[in-house]
C-alpha cells in the first residue's frame, strides 16, 4: 500500500461521527490492564485519558461492559491515547454506549 493510499484510508476511516463521553474503561495489553476515561467513541475507534497511556502501535482489548474489542494504539501522549478499532463496532453497540453517558447524572 502506497504512503497516498494509506492517506485516503485514514482519511476515509475518520469520517465516522465521533460523540463525545465520559465514560470509564479497561485497556488490556498483555499482563497489564489500565483504566481509562473514554473521551469521544465512533464504530472505528475512541479518544481516551490516563495517566500512563499505552504506547502508540500497541495491540490492546478496550473493555466496556459487554463491550470488549481488539485495538491499536494510534497515537499517545501528555496523558490521552487514540485507538483505531480492529473492526467498527456495531451501530446497536454504539447506540447502547452513549446512551449510558448521556444517562449519567450532570
Amino acid at each position: 500500500m502506497s504512503v497516498i493510499d494509506t492517506r485516503i484510508e485514514k482519511k476515509h476511516a475518520r469520517r465516522e461521527q465521533r460523540f463525545a463521553v465520559d465514560l470509564a474503561a479497561t485497556l488490556q495489553a498483555e499482563a497489564a490492564e489500565v483504566q481509562v476515561r473514554l473521551l469521544d467513541l465512533s464504530r472505528g475507534g475512541a479518544r481516551g485519558a490516563c495517566p500512563f497511556p499505552p504506547p502508540a502501535l500497541s495491540v490492546v482489548t478496550l473493555v466496556r461492559g459487554a463491550l470488549a474489542i481488539e485495538a491499536r494504539v494510534a497515537w499517545a501522549g501528555r496523558g490521552r491515547f487514540g485507538l483505531e478499532f480492529a473492526r467498527p463496532i456495531r451501530a446497536t453497540e454504539l447506540l447502547v454506549q452513549l446512551s449510558v453517558s448521556r444517562a449519567r447524572p450532570a
